[in-house]
C-alpha cells in the first residue's frame, strides 16, 4: 500500500525540524539575550562596602558604606547612599554622627549623554538588532521552504513521468505482441515486428531512466527531511507525491494573500529587515555625533544624619 506525503504536510517536516531553521531560531535567541543584558544597563544598582579591623580587644575602626543608583533613559541618575564609621583610630575626614550619614542625589549630564549615551544607544540597537534577526530569520525559513518546495515538484514530476513510462511500456508491449501475432499468421511482413520490438526496447531504456531520476529526485527530497536531534531521515520507496497538489497548491502558499487589496510590499522580510538596520546606523550616528560634545556633568546631593530628614 502506498502512503501519499501531501506538500503541506512535507513543508510543516521542512519548517520544524531543518537544521537552518533551527539555527534561524538561535539567532532570535542570542539576539533577545543581548537585549536583556541592555536592560540590565538600566537596572538598580547596588554597593556595600564593609571594612573592620580589630586587635587584642581593640576596636580599631569600623567602615560601612552602602550606595544605591537609579539610571533613568537619559543622562539622568538618581542616588542613594549610607555612610558609618565607627572605632577608636578613625580618620577625621571619615567621623561623623553615630548613627551614620544618609546621602541623596541627582546626577544630571548637560551636554554630552543627556539625548543619548552609550546606554541608550546599547539597548536601542538591542531592539533593532532582535527585530532584523526575527525578519532575517523569516527570509531564512522562506528561502528553505522555496528549494524546499522546487524539490517536491520535482519529485511530482519524476514520478508523473515514471507512470507514463509505465503506460507507454505496456502499450509497446501489447504491440509488440499483437505485431508478432499477425506476423505469424501471414498478416504483416517481419520488418514490422522488428520496429514493435525496437519501440518494446526505447520504452523500457526510457522507463529506466525515469526510475532513476525518480530515485534522485526522491534522494534531493529527503535532504530537507529531518527529525529531533538534527537526525535526517531518507524516504521510503512505499512513499508518494499527492498527484492532487495542484488543486491545493493555492492554499498551501496562501496565494490569496497577494490578491488582497491590503497586501502591503513593505512589509517583506527584506525590506523591513533593511529598515531596521538603517535605524540602527541612525542611532550610531547620533551617539557619535553626541560624543562630540564638551562633557558636563551636574551633581547634586543632600547629607543628612536622619533618614527621615
Amino acid at each position: 500500500m502506498r502512503d501519499v506525503l501531501t506538500l503541506s504536510e512535507y513543508l510543516g517536516y521542512v519548517k520544524r525540524y531543518h537544521p537552518i531553521v533551527k539555527q534561524a531560531n538561535l539567532t532570535i535567541n542570542k539576539s533577545a539575550a543581548k537585549l536583556l543584558k541592555a536592560r540590565g544597563a538600566f537596572d538598580p544598582k547596588i554597593e556595600i562596602d564593609f571594612d573592620k579591623k580589630r586587635f587584642k580587644e581593640n576596636h580599631y575602626y569600623t567602615h560601612l558604606n552602602g550606595s544605591f543608583k537609579i539610571p533613568t533613559w537619559y543622562g539622568i541618575a538618581l542616588k542613594a547612599n549610607f555612610e558609618q564609621n565607627e572605632g577608636l583610630y578613625l580618620n577625621p575626614e571619615n567621623q561623623g554622627s553615630i548613627n551614620g550619614l544618609y546621602t541623596a542625589g541627582i546626577e544630571i549630564s548637560l551636554a554630552r549623554g543627556l539625548l543619548t549615551n552609550n546606554r541608550m544607544t546599547t539597548l536601542k540597537q538591542a531592539k533593532l538588532f532582535l527585530n532584523q534577526a526575527k525578519e532575517e530569520q523569516q527570509i531564512a525559513v522562506n528561502k528553505i521552504l522555496y528549494n524546499a518546495s522546487l524539490s517536491y515538484f520535482k519529485w511530482l514530476k519524476s514520478y508523473h513521468e515514471k507512470r507514463v513510462f509505465d503506460s507507454f511500456l505496456n502499450n509497446a508491449k501489447l504491440r509488440f505482441k499483437g505485431t508478432k501475432r499477425a506476423y505469424e499468421e501471414g498478416a504483416k511482413p517481419a520488418i514490422d515486428t522488428l520496429e514493435a520490438g525496437i519501440t518494446l526496447n526505447s520504452r523500457r531504456l526510457n522507463l529506466e531512466k525515469a526510475r532513476i531520476q525518480l530515485v534522485q529526485s526522491s534522494l534531493e527530497l529527503s535532504t530537507y527531511l529531518w527529525l529531533n536531534e538534527n537526525t535526517p531521515i531518507e524516504l521510503k520507496e512505499t512513499i508518494i507525491p499527492d498527484l492532487k497538489t495542484f488543486d491545493t497548491i493555492d492554499r498551501t502558499f496562501n496565494i490569496a494573500l497577494f490578491h488582497d487589496e491590503n497586501f502591503d510590499i513593505e512589509q517583506h522580510p527584506k525590506i523591513k529587515a533593511l529598515g531596521f538596520k538603517i535605524k540602527s546606523l541612525a542611532v550610531n550616528r547620533r551617539l557619535k555625533m553626541n560624543n562630540l560634545l564638551p562633557k558636563v556633568d551636574v551633581q547634586y546631593q543632600f547629607i543628612s544624619p536622619n533618614s527621615m530628614q
